[in-house]
């Protein structure tokens, strides 16, 4: 509930689920590949096996089989890491973003960052599982969640943020750069 007073960003599993859906969609594209591959090596060795050796033809095809594997194995990967995020995906508020600072649902226990304590509010990671997190460091400790698994996109948050400290602090979101440029 958004109200003058605060800022709520809730969890939610939508788009940790839209990652498992993206992640299952490129396995699939993957096979495609790797069929279409196997029907390109099927043409060509019928084509080449009167001017060639089977080992010869092989032997031109296996480095590429390698890499069309290790693909297939790297989608596994990202599929398997997608799924297990989304069931790690908790319920309820995840921060609230008001005037004294940003207030943060610490595994159960609440925790607050004051606006004169902050050191660091940014966005940064990795591209596997749950996606980059929402990081607050402060003098007192540090948090972080995935930003797959809030219900607001990280802009928002930003805005938020330079509201309610008076424009004093701001949410760093070059993290992303890397992760996103596709």
């Amino acid at each position: 509930m958004q109200t003058p007073e605060a800022f709520v960003v809730g969890y939610s599993p939508v788009r940790a689920a839209g990652r498992v859906a993206k992640a299952e969609s490129m396995r699939r594209r993957a096979w495609l590949s790797t069929a279409i591959y196997a029907v390109i090596v099927g043409v060509l060795w019928y084509w080449l096996r009167d001017t060639a050796s089977t080992w010869q033809i092989l032997l031109g095809f296996i480095p590429t089989a390698l890499i069309v594997i290790a693909f297939l194995v790297w989608r596994y990967v990202e599929l398997h890491s997608a799924r297990k995020s989304l069931g790690t995906v908790p319920a309820g508020e995840a921060l609230r973003i008001d005037h004294s600072g940003i207030h943060v649902d610490a595994t159960g226990s609440a925790q607050t960052f004051e606006w004169s304590g902050l050191q660091e509010i940014s966005v940064a990671g990795r591209r596997l599982g749950a996606g980059p997190d929402l990081g607050v460091t402060s003098t007192n400790g540090s948090w972080k969640v995935p930003v797959s698994f809030l219900d607001t996109l990280p802009g928002t948050i930003d805005s938020a943020i330079r509201a309610y400290s008076g424009g004093r602090r701001s949410l760093d979101l070059s993290g992303m750069d890397s992760i996103w440029g596709e």
